[in-house]
Parts: C-alpha cells; structure tokens; sequence
C-alpha cells in the first residue's frame, strides 16, 4: 500500500500534537476538502460519489495519494452537501451529478418551523443514511488509515438559512426575534444531537467540527444574541475534543466575539490578514488559513501557489499557532496541482511533512 496512505495517522497525530501544544514554531497542511470540490477533481459523477461506496472509497485513496502529509477536516466526511440537517425538517432537495445537490425552504412559515419538533438524527431526514455509510465504511477507512475521527455539522444559524433563506433569516432576527430564538435553539440541538450521533460510530474520536458563515453576516450585538451563545453551547458539550470552527465571511467585527465561544481552531476568510485575525482573537486559538481560494487557488499558478504559501510561512513566528489553509474550504476547480505547490512549499520550509511525488 502507498506510504502516503499508511502514513495519515502520523498525520493526523501531528496535527492533533500542533493544536494542543498551540506551537508556533510549526506548522503543516489542513484542508476542509467536500463534494463542491472531490467529485471533479477525481473525475466522477457527484451522485456516484455520494452512493457507489467503492466509488468514495477510491476518491478517499486518491487523495490521499496525491497529498500526502496533509491534515483532513473532518476527514472521511460523509457529506451531502447541504442536505443533512435540514433534511430531518422534511424539506425538497434536487440532486445533479455535476453539483453537490440543492436545499429548497421549508414549506411552512417561521411559525411553524419553531414549533415543529427536534429532528432526530436516529430516524429523520437523510442523517441515518449517513450514519449507516459511517458504519459501513468503518472497516474499509480503516485499512486506508483515514478512518473518521472527526464528526461535523453545519452550524444553528446556517441550517435556519438553508430551512428559511439568508435573507429571509436575517431579517427575521429583526421583525420576528422571538420565532427566531425559538428556531434557533432547536437548531442548536439538532447540531448537538448530530455531532452525538457521528462520535457515537467512531472510534477514539478527536475532534469536532462546525460550520457556520451566517454568524459572520450579522453585527457585533445581533452576534452576540442570537449566534455566539449557541455556538459556545455546542462547543461547551464537546469539551476534551479539538473544536473547528469555519466562518469565512469577511466580517471582522464579530472576532472579538468568536474568540469566546471556546473554538480550538479558526478557519476564516483571506479577506482578513493573518495579523489583524491574530489581534483579534488573542494568542491562542489556531488560525486555519489564509490563502486565497478562488483567486489563488484556483486561477493562480503552482509558482504564485509556492510564493504566497512561502509569505505565509515567514509570518509564522508573529502570528502562529497557525495551520496553512484556503480562506474556507477547497473551492470547486482547484487544480490538484496547486495544493500540491502549496504542500511541497510547506514541506521544504518546515521539513516535517513528506514531499509530494
């Protein structure tokens, strides 16, 4: 078997060593890698991807093989783009083989979503069905070395826009506050119910992760009343677990904030330099970032890949603890190519990671 691919648990080992130990005289590749990005890139139908088991087996391999030393997060997601949550409510989802498949709102008004019970992550929407795919790949991630140790979950906010709308939650927050914390404690249980549920089937799970940008689109004070209390609460039930937290709405305002609801490690937008994140947040919470994911990543070149990688780096002794990162998750279209400029600048400067072949 490849060396790459027996070598992810040291892999994930250092990045667990890293996060502890808040170094900031080290650092190393972690990448949220999903379905917007994984199904082109390996060349397969996106619905295969999520349903032909030895189709997502062998995408797994691939990746590993093409970048070894990289730290995955959460790892082996079973990831339906959007859907998982918001589909215990009972909503329309449309499938495509070409994208990650959509979330259509729930068809009742705000009023009778607050009122409509907990979804239960045992029996309700397509969460079993993700939960048997962690079980039933447990023995084959296993022979690969990547098997799922990390469990995730969109955040309370970002499922009540995906059940509502954007707009719509926003402005509800403003005209019908009540109806809103209703809907967003309910939110806040389902992601606590789900994280649960996803441990359950892992074993020695190490961490959590959690994404939520619509926390970021809010001012300081709607933050603080509606979103980072229920954050911190999610966060708080995991206590002992490494806690991820991506956000990469440029929004700087609410940091401040972020930086109390017991996150670990924040993964945010380009938008925001590496300094002023480090400002913000204090010293010890983990930056996961900071290249850019679409005009870097995705439209540079390996060359302009290695040099912001390489500025980066030369950053890390007044900024870390830092993990080198996108400003968010692998965006569609990136060329595996410039992850791999980004991982072998890494790997020459810090000297820790294997080089890619």
């Amino acid at each position: 078997m490849n060396e790459a691919i027996t070598a992810y648990p040291q892999t994930l080992d250092r990045l667990l060593s890293l996060v502890r130990d808040r170094r900031r005289d080290d650092t190393m590749a972690a990448l949220i890698i999903d379905s917007p990005w994984l199904p082109a890139y390996a060349g397969v139908g996106t619905i295969d991807f999520y349903y032909d088991p030895s189709t997502w087996l062998r995408v797994y391999e691939q990746v590993l093989r093409d970048l070894p030393g990289v730290a995955f997060v959460p790892g082996s997601w079973v990831e339906l783009g959007m859907t998982a949550e918001p589909s215990g409510w009972g909503v329309p989802i449309q499938w495509s083989d070409h994208q990650p498949p959509g979330v259509n709102h729930y068809p009742g008004d705000l009023g009778g979503l607050a009122a409509a019970p907990v979804p239960d992550p045992e029996t309700d929407g397509l969460m079993p069905v993700i939960l048997r795919q962690y079980e039933r790949m447990k023995g084959p991630l296993t022979d690969l070395g990547i098997a799922p140790r990390m469990a995730a979950c969109r955040g309370p906010l970002a499922i009540a826009s995906h059940l509502v709308g954007v707009t719509e939650v926003l402005m509800a927050t403003q005209l019908d506050a009540d109806r809103c914390q209703r809907l967003f404690d309910k939110t806040t249980e389902l992601c606590i119910r789900w994280l649960r549920a996803q441990l359950d089937r892992m074993d020695n799970p190490v961490g959590v992760l959690v994404l939520d940008d619509l926390v970021g689109m809010m001012g300081p004070d709607d933050a603080e009343t509606f979103g980072l209390p229920r954050l911190k609460r999610i966060f708080d039930e995991f206590e002992g677990l490494i806690r991820f937290f991506h956000n990469d709405t440029p929004n700087e305002k609410v940091f401040p904030g972020l930086a109390t609801i017991g996150m670990d490690v924040f993964n945010f937008s380009h938008e925001t330099d590496l300094a002023r994140a480090r400002e913000l947040l204090g010293p010890e919470i983990v930056l996961m970032g900071n290249l850019p994911p679409l005009e870097l990543l995705v439209r540079g070149t390996p060359d302009q890949v290695r040099e912001a990688t390489a500025h980066g780096l030369a950053r890390l002794p007044d900024v870390g603890p830092m993990l080198v990162s996108p400003g968010g998750g692998v965006s569609p279209g990136t060329p595996i190519e410039n992850l791999q400029a980004m991982c072998q600048e890494i790997s020459g400067r810090v000297g820790h990671a294997p080089s890619t072949p």
